[in-house]
Order: structure tokens, then C-alpha cells, then sequence
């Protein structure tokens, strides 16, 4: 644990804050994936809300590329007047722009503007390549400067925060990193608070809402894209009283804005309080009917003589008595805001700005330098690509080094058996809420406390750590160099067990039964595709799970109500066996052997995600519903949360047949996955 996250954890239980918080936000949340609030002068968490929950960074990426500019110019690396030619690359960044264009010469202290007040893709790409020399090298220096802060579930691909394979982060991660940012380069604060900025006849004006919004608020970033939503960190001064709000994941403008606006204007009145409303607690009493005005006439009362409580608005008073006690104690001097601060409107909300277009679905391409955009004949002498005809076509091969494959599949396999997905794990948080009886609420909260301890010390997250199965989906461009991509696999996946310390499960013969002593072979799926990239997906599959799947041929005639029969019939009769709550992954068609690769393929999407056909998608419903009334519940001791999710793959099938095949997940269900 580093120092800094060491330091968040002590400072917030110390203050007794952080376990309220946490507790009253089962109660009352906000309309957001994750939240957390900090009063930075004393270090308090004031409310928490998923904080370890990882989605995409979006354009909060930008704070870690302005922290790293802010770093090289306090060591003299680089000055603001420096000027910085634009490439090729940068100009071609899609979605919020500053408007640069290739070989425009723009100087630092413009780029820093255009990245931090108009979210720009290209602004940010720009500072990359000229504090890094190159993109690919920023990318490792953000990295290294995230390690080092404590950052341990954040992973950055790109300066700007465009999608890309494995960038992730967490409400908490983005605090340590706000936090950090705010007070080694407090001069940074100028830049997110400017309003606009101009550059060749286009203005953009701040995409941070709340500063038109509140008089204290001086930045700091918003983002969105497709897959993270809407969010913000909003940091906000009154008197020497900083707050730093990061809201995550937020569905709607609407949602982010009155989630932020209320953290900032809740975290003043807990400040003013004297600590003594916290802020879940306030938010559960404006879900009772309690105003904000009623809240700040509470807080404002005068203390009564000889400890009595304070006087309050009987419709305020009687719902605050049920949530947490009112004391007239006086906070201290420095800690109370302003006399003529009051707290604006929340309906006063102003249009959000995307950083990205809502109909783009962009994967950044990280594959390139900043010469190899601007000189294109670098491609043909640098070893990177080669041309090959075909006809009177011609093609660019890009080359991957067997190495790179190596090293990736060694990571995939310890990060797979050491980390449960996002996704699931918000799935048995649900789960949890959903459960009447305490015995299957336990359970759930177990394996989700069992998670966190397999990530932060580094331990497989169940003994059965799996035979390998990876898929790679290989573009028709890529040519691997240096080895076989199965040999490369192999010796990826043995590396992987051996230095993740994971238990080799695997025998040479299915009767001889010899182990391997390295869980290899790993079972190799391919699948060649456009383009020039190489994806790589490790699921390590557990046996207890596998050896409850079932592949039947139905006849024709069978039809919907045949496939709905044979999975709820597989499911209750593995039982407890495969470690529930599962996930149950079918393939629908094609062949016998097809349908059984399907039904494993099934069990990488997303859970919560909906199927692309609307019959399948009403199907997975109506079989989630069934499942979970079988009452096997986690880990079959009853309960409502047998399955977390059944998602169905389908394919053309033969006129005469109807083949069935169903693959159970385990609760962790292991799957990562990497593009080269």
C-alpha cells in the first residue's frame, strides 16, 4: 500500500468519517457508478460511494497529463513560452478540440489552456509528445507517476482519455491523484478556472459546469465517453477550506451536475456544522422532504442555553432527529464559511459539453509516433511495416514481435486470477441488495471482501486457478515475427503460473493424468479479423464451473421453450457445484462443437450489458428471472442470487438440428484482456 493511499485510509477512519459515510450511502446514493468527497485541509473523506469501482478514465486522464507538464516545468525542463510544432498526430485527435492543425507552432502555455479549459484531444496529445518525445513514452510516465502516488487500479493508454483496451480508474484513484495534483502545483488551479479560451477564431468555453455555477469552485475536469459516462472533479475554496468531489459514471448531464453541485454545497455545510450532519446524512434528509434552505436554517440556529437542541423548522428537525443528532457546538473559526455565502440553485444547471462526441466509438491508435504521421515513408524503412502486393493491391503488414505477446499473456494470467472485473462485482453488490435473508447477503459481501483482499495483497482470488484459454483475434495486417503466436501463448501462460504463483492444474493426457507442472497447453481460440492489431483475451476457466456444462442436440421442434427447459435443467442440477452466484453462458446454433465455444465466448460479456437481439435479450431475462427462483442462491445456501447474469450467443444452424450448449461461470468468472 503506498504512502499516500496509506495515508487517505488512516487520515478518514481516524476522523471516524469514512465508515459512516459508507454506510449511510447504502441508504442514500447518488445517481452516479462511484463518488467521494474530501475536505483537504483536514483530510477527511466526508462521503464515499463505490470508490474502488473502475470504469474509464474519459478526459480525467487530463489531470495526470497537466500534473506531468506542471512537473517538468518546475524542474526546468520546459518553459511556458517554449514553442511546440503540432504533428500530424496530434491535429488528427478526434472529438473536443482546440482546432490545432499539423505544423501549427503554438507555445506550452496555450497547449495547457487547450487542454485544461477546452478538454482538448489534440491540446493534450500535443504536451504529450513534446514533455515525452513521444506518445508511447508519456503513456509510461503517467504510468510510473501513478504507481508511485498509490494509483493501484488506475492504468492509463492515452494522454487524452480517447478509448483504449485496459484504461481504467476509480473514484478513489482520481481523488489520490487530485489531491496530489492540487497541492504540489496549486499555480495549476489558474488554468482550470479560466472560463474560455480562443485559439484560431474558434472559443470553447470550460466544460466544467460548476464553475458558472458557484463562486468557490476553480476546477478542476470533466468527461465522458460511451462507456464511462458523465463525469467530474470539482475542487471548490472558501476561506482555507479546499473540497475536492469526484463523481464517476453519472447516466445523465443532469445526474453529474446535481450530484457534484450538491457534494461541494453538502461538503460546506458538514464543514460549517462543525462536522456534525454528515454528508450522506444530508442527502438522505433532502430525499425525506428536507430543503437545502431548511438544512442551512438548522445548521444556522443559534445554540440553545444548557445544551438543549438547537431550534429548527418542525418539518426539517423531526426528519434530521432520525438520521443523525443535531449539536449546537460551534464549528471552529476557520472552518466557517463566509457570512454572505449561500448555495445557489441546483436547477440552475448549464448545458454539458462533451468530450467526445455521443454517437463516437473511438479506439485510439496507439500504434504510431509522431514521425511516422508526419513522414509516411518511415513505415517502409523503420521495420514497423513492410508492403506486401496482392494484384494491384497493396498492403502495409504490421509487424509484432512474439515478445510482446509473451509478456502480455504473462500479465493477463496473473492479473485474471488476481483481479474480479468491475462488472461482476457491482453485479453481487447488487445481488446483495436484492437479498432478504442475512445468510445469502453475508455470503455475497464475503466475496466481495474476499476480492478486495486478492487485489490488494496480490492473491489468487480461488485456489482453482484454471486451465488457460485465451482468444486471439488476430487483424489480417499483423505478421508475428520471432516465434509461433501458440508457442508464444504457451510460454506467456507458463511464465504467468510460475510467477504468479498460481497452482498448474493441467495433465499432458486426459488418462495418464501426469501434470504438466506449468498449466500448459493453454486451449487456443483464433479468429482473424481487419486491421493491423492483435487482441488478446486470458480467461482462466476453474473446473468446478466446467465440469456443470452441458452441450445437447434438440430437435427443431424443440424450439424456445426446449432451450429455456435444458439450461434451467443444467443450471439446478449443478447446484451448489460450480460456486454460486454463477454466470451462465449459452451458444445457440451452429454445430455441436460450435455452440460450446459459443457458450464460453458468452461468458466474456459484460454483465449487465444487454444483447444486441431483442428476442435473445428477452430470452436471457425471462431465464435470469427462472434461475434465480430455484432458491440455490451463493453459494447454495438459499437466496435469491443464484445467477448474476445468462447471456446467449447465437449462430445459423442446419435445417434438421438445434444444438444447445451451456457453460457456467463461476462468481469470479476470470476474463482480461489486452490489444497490441
Amino acid at each position: 500500500m503506498s504512502a499516500c493511499r496509506r495515508a487517505l485510509k488512516i487520515l478518514a477512519i481516524a476522523a471516524g468519517l469514512l465508515a459512516c459515510a459508507a454506510v449511510c450511502a447504502e441508504a442514500a446514493g447518488l445517481n452516479a457508478g462511484a463518488a467521494i468527497l474530501m475536505n483537504l485541509k483536514s483530510e477527511s473523506v466526508l462521503y464515499v460511494q463505490s470508490e474502488d469501482v473502475r470504469i474509464p478514465p474519459a478526459s480525467l486522464t487530463k489531470i495526470m497529463t497537466m500534473y506531468l507538464a506542471m512537473d517538468a516545468l518546475k524542474q526546468g525542463r520546459v518553459a511556458l513560452a517554449d514553442d511546440v510544432k503540432v504533428s500530424r498526430r496530434a491535429a488528427s485527435q478526434p472529438g473536443a478540440r482546440m482546432n490545432l492543425a499539423p505544423g501549427d507552432v503554438v507555445s506550452l502555455d496555450e497547449l495547457l489552456k487547450g487542454t485544461a479549459v477546452a478538454s482538448g484531444n489534440d491540446a493534450a496529445v500535443a504536451v504529450a509528445e513534446y514533455i515525452g518525445g513521444s506518445v508511447e513514452v508519456f503513456n509510461r510516465m503517467m504510468n510510473i507517476k501513478a504507481e508511485a502516488l498509490g494509483m493501484k487500479r488506475t492504468t492509463f493508454k492515452t494522454p487524452n482519455g480517447l478509448p483504449a483496451s485496459g484504461q481504467e480508474t476509480t473514484a478513489g484513484d482520481m481523488l489520490i491523484l487530485s489531491k496530489s495534483y492540487i497541492e504540489t502545483h496549486p499555480e495549476a488551479l489558474a488554468y482550470h478556472s479560466i472560463e474560455s479560451v480562443t485559439y484560431k477564431g474558434k472559443t470553447t468555453t470550460n466544460k466544467n459546469p460548476l464553475l458558472r455555477m458557484y463562486p468557490h469552485v476553480d476546477g478542476l475536469k470533466t468527461g465522458w465517453t460511451k462507456a464511462s459516462k458523465h463525469n467530474l472533479i470539482a475542487t471548490a475554496k472558501s476561506g482555507d477550506v479546499r473540497l475536492v468531489s469526484v463523481v464517476l459514471g453519472s447516466p445523465t448531464p443532469s445526474d453529474l451536475t446535481y450530484a457534484s453541485s450538491f457534494l461541494v454545497d453538502a461538503g460546506f455545510r458538514t464543514v460549517e456544522s462543525g462536522g456534525k450532519v454528515k454528508v450522506a446524512a444530508q442527502l438522505e434528509a433532502l430525499e425525506k422532504g428536507v430543503s437545502a434552505d431548511m438544512l442551512m436554517d438548522v445548521l444556522g440556529a443559534a445554540p440553545p442555553a444548557s445544551g438543549a437542541k438547537p431550534a429548527a423548522p418542525s418539518d426539517a428537525s423531526a426528519v434530521l432527529e432520525d438520521i443523525v443528532p443535531i449539536s449546537g457546538d460551534k464549528a471552529p473559526e476557520d472552518d466557517i464559511l463566509p457570512s454572505d455565502w449561500t448555495p445557489p440553485r441546483l436547477e440552475d444547471e448549464l448545458e454539458f459539453e462533451y468530450d467526445i462526441d455521443p454517437g463516437d466509438d473511438i479506439e485510439f491508435d496507439e500504434g504510431f509516433s509522431e514521425e511516422e504521421f508526419d513522414d509516411p515513408s518511415v513505415w517502409l524503412s523503420s521495420g514497423l511495416f513492410e508492403t506486401q502486393g496482392f494484384g494491384n493491391e497493396v498492403t502495409q503488414v504490421r509487424e509484432i514481435a512474439a515478445q510482446e505477446i509473451i509478456d502480455a499473456v504473462e500479465a493477463l494470467c496473473i492479473e485474471a486470477n488476481y483481479a474480479m472485473s468491475p462488472d461482476i462485482k457491482e453485479a453481487i453488490r447488487q445481488g446483495a441488495d436484492g437479498e432478504e435473508e442475512e445468510v445469502p447477503k453475508e455470503v455475497l459481501r464475503q466475496l466481495l471482501e474476499n476480492a478486495e483482499i486478492a487485489a490488494e495483497g496480490e492473491f489468487p482470488l480461488c485456489q482453482d486457478t484454471g486451465m488457460a484459454v485465451v482468444f486471439i483475434e488476430i487483424g489480417q495486417d499483423v505478421r508475428v515475427t520471432g516465434s509461433l503466436i501458440k508457442d508464444a501463448v504457451n510460454e506467456g501462460v507458463r511464465r504467468g503460473y510460475k510467477e504468479g504463483y498460481l497452482r498448474a492444474s493441467v495433465v499432458a493426457d486426459p488418462v495418464d493424468r501426469v501434470n504438466t507442472g506449468d498449466n500448459t497447453p493453454a486451449v487456443i481460440y483464433f479468429d482473424v479479423v481487419p486491421g493491423d492489431k492483435l487482441k488478446i483475451t486470458v480467461a482462466p476457466k476453474g473446473f468446478g464451473s466446467e465440469n456443470m456444462s452441458r452441450v445437447a442436440m434438440l430437435k427443431p421442434s424443440d424450439g424456445i421453450a426446449g432451450i429455456k427447459r435444458f439450461v434451467a435443467d443444467t443450471v439446478k442440477a449443478a447446484g451448489p457445484n460450480p460456486c454460486p452466484p454463477i454466470i451462465v453462458g449459452v451458444g445457440v446454433g451452429g454445430t455441436m462443437d460450435y455452440a460450446a465455444l459459443m457458450a464460453k465466448q458468452a461468458l466474456l460479456r459484460p454483465v449487465g450489458s444487454a444483447n444486441e437481439s431483442w428476442l435473445w435479450n428477452g430470452i436471457e431475462e425471462e431465464l435470469l428471472k427462472e434461475i434465480n427462483a430455484l432458491n440455490i442462491g451463493p453459494a447454495g445456501l438459499g437466496g435469491k442470487t443464484t445467477a448474476l447474469a445468462v447471456h446467449i450467443k447465437a449462430y445459423p444452424t442446419h435445417i434438421a438440428g438445434l444444438p444447445v450448449a451451456v457453460n457456467i461461470g463461476c462468481h469470479a468468472t476470470r476474463h482480461v484482456e489486452v490489444t497490441l
